[in-house]
This record gives structure tokens, sequence and C-alpha cells, in this order.
């Protein structure tokens, strides 16, 4: 089975650790780079989009339009898929720096990022899932980090939280569930609910075989 993951100097930051649980779970990991124009590759049966600075790249990202169309493609599709930080940024409508400039982005979550000067948050979490979340369902915990100098701005309701995070500065709800995607600020670190992993290859495989099912 087939997990695509998003590596590039726009998408960098992952805990090796979550790769390296992916891999021992028999997931092969195929890397690709949006920054490159490259689409997630086609025997994909997963996607994964870590951190990052995709604000510094966000001019670039928005020239690549067959990425982010693959990339919406697989997710309204059923491909299950996780997104963290820089990776939830770039599935957004837009990301506008702090001087107004406003660029194109993949377009699942609906909403956009706003950049600013001030840090938005820094810190360790507990992160509880929320209804729906398949990888972290509801009252099951695990751990992770915060590091952002962005909002994210929903449009209209938005979408279904994917967590509750606690942190110094408090519980709140954050991320976004849609079709089989979870994403979010958060950075989870896989070894801190092993479930996670077991879980979302156990829905990868079921998409693989929903996918070559005949019609």
């Amino acid at each position: 089975m087939v997990v695509a993951v998003a590596r590039d100097a726009a998408f960098h930051f992952y805990y090796e650790e979550n790769l390296e649980l992916l891999e021992l779970h028999g997931a092969r990991l195929a890397f690709f780079s949006p920054l490159a124009g490259e689409v997630v590759p086609a025997e994909a049966a997963g996607l994964y989009i870590g951190g990052g600075f995709p604000e510094e790249f966000a001019a670039r990202l928005a020239e690549q339009t067959e990425v982010a169309q693959s990339i919406r493609a697989a997710i309204e599709a059923g491909m299950p898929a996780f997104a963290e930080c820089g990776g939830y940024m770039y599935l957004t409508e837009a990301i506008r720096d702090t001087n107004g400039n406003s660029y194109p982005m993949a377009g699942v979550v609906p909403g956009s990022i706003a950049m600013q000067k001030k840090r938005a948050a820094l810190g360790l979490r507990e992160v509880k899932g929320l209804p729906g979340n398949y990888l972290l369902p509801e009252g099951e915990t695990a751990r992770g980090h915060e590091y952002h100098y962005s909002v994210y701005e929903p449009k209209g309701g938005g979408l279904p939280h994917a967590y509750e995070t606690v942190g110094t500065s408090g519980v709140k709800k954050e991320g976004s569930l849609y079709v089989r995607l979870v994403a979010g600020y958060t950075h989870l670190h896989f070894a801190s609910n092993p479930g996670l992993v077991s879980r979302w290859l156990e829905m990868c495989l079921y998409y693989q075989e929903e996918r070559s099912a005949p019609c």
C-alpha cells in the first residue's frame, strides 16, 4: 500500500518517527514535490501533507494548479488524508501575507490563512478526537505541538473541527474534517497513540479496495 508524502522546501517538517511507523505497519512511502509540480502519485492510497513554510513559497505554489487539482480530486474521491500545520494551510482557499497579498491554494478547506507578524501559537499539545475523526476517534487522545504565525479564517460555518486541544493557553477546538481528510495546525506524534497509524492504513486499504472494485 502506498502513502503519498509531500516533501520539499515548502513541506519538510515531519516527525521522522511518524514516517518510520507508517513503514513499520506496511506502508510504502512515495514522496512528491508540490513545488516542483509533481501531482499525487497515481498508485497512492493515502496522502500525508506535513508542516513547513508554505507562506514563503505561496506564489510558486499558487502557480502549480495541476498539483492543487490532483490533491482536491484525491481527497474528494475519498482518499484518506492527513495534513498538519503547513499542509493544513495549503489546503485552504488562500494564504494572505502580512502585506495583504493573497495567493490561491488547493481550495479543499473553505476559508483562508492570514499571516501575522506576531506568533499565534507555540507549545506542546494534548489532543482529543472529536466526532467524525476516524484517525483519532472521539475521546481518544494523542500528543504533539503547535508552532505558527498564522490564523485560519473560516468561510461560512466552516467544516467540523478535528480536535480539541489542551495547551498553556487553555482548551480550544481546531482543525477540519472533510470526507476522509483530517487536518489541523497540530503536529501529532504518532507514537503517542499508535492506533493512529493502524486506523489510517486500514482506511487506506479500504479506499484502495473501493477504488479497484468494478462499477
